[in-house]
């Protein structure tokens, strides 16, 4: 990569060009550890159905075709094009993409704004993604995702644990800093060797409390 490019030229590149040389790269398709995780992260959601979701790092749109099964809407985004354009095949091919609309975002740059009034997002998943950002990036996710949640809404988090060279933060720090935050209460915490999965809210409500028998 040239020197002189920026972080987000370079991550661009990278993922660019991985995706082109495979629809696939982390084999989600195929994988039963992403097939589970998956499964894992769908069974976790503290509700049956969600107004509005975004999803940003979509990658080739599986993780994104199951939302939209979910959701009466969903904003699945990526910093590849290349990965949006596989994404929206996927989506075809799944007969699930009526209800999503596919976008190109940098973050934190290209976070959606919510204007005045606007319906805010019920629903943000953050899977395999902020682990590419800096601290300063990542605090700015925080402070987005908090903005941008409706209330009662659900904040997800789910991060490969080990060691890679593109990684600049490590998991465990990812989750704490949105453990940390104000007005969030996590609901949910699922650890393994392999990865983590939490969830957020700003209601401190159990699943169980929520539907008032507990």
């Amino acid at each position: 990569m040239n020197p002189s490019s920026t972080p987000d030229d370079q991550r661009g590149s990278y993922f660019e060009q991985l995706y082109r040389q495979d629809s696939d790269p982390w084999r989600v398709r195929q994988r039963w550890y992403e097939e589970r995780k998956r499964a894992l992260l769908l069974a976790s959601l503290p509700q049956r159905r969600y107004r509005h979701a975004y999803e940003p790092g979509c990658g080739n749109g599986e993780l994104t075709a199951e939302l939209a099964r979910r959701c009466e809407r969903v904003l699945a985004a990526d910093l590849s094009a290349e990965a949006l354009g596989l994404a929206q095949q996927h989506l075809l091919d799944a007969g699930c993409g009526a209800n999503v609309s596919l976008a190109q975002h940098r973050l934190p740059q290209d976070w959606p704004r919510i204007l005045p009034g606007a319906e805010k997002f019920d629903l943000i998943v953050l899977s395999e993604i902020a682990y590419y950002l800096s601290v300063q990036e990542l605090a700015r996710v925080v402070e987005h995702s908090i903005a941008s949640l409706a209330p009662g809404g659900s904040i997800v988090l789910c991060h490969w644990r080990a060691p890679f060279a593109q990684r600049i933060v490590s998991t465990v720090r990812i989750h704490a800093a949105f453990q940390d935050a104000p007005g969030l209460h996590r609901v949910l915490r699922h650890e393994e060797s392999d990865f983590l999965l939490g969830i957020w809210s700003n209601d401190a409500r159990s699943v169980a409390q929520r539907e008032g028998f507990a």
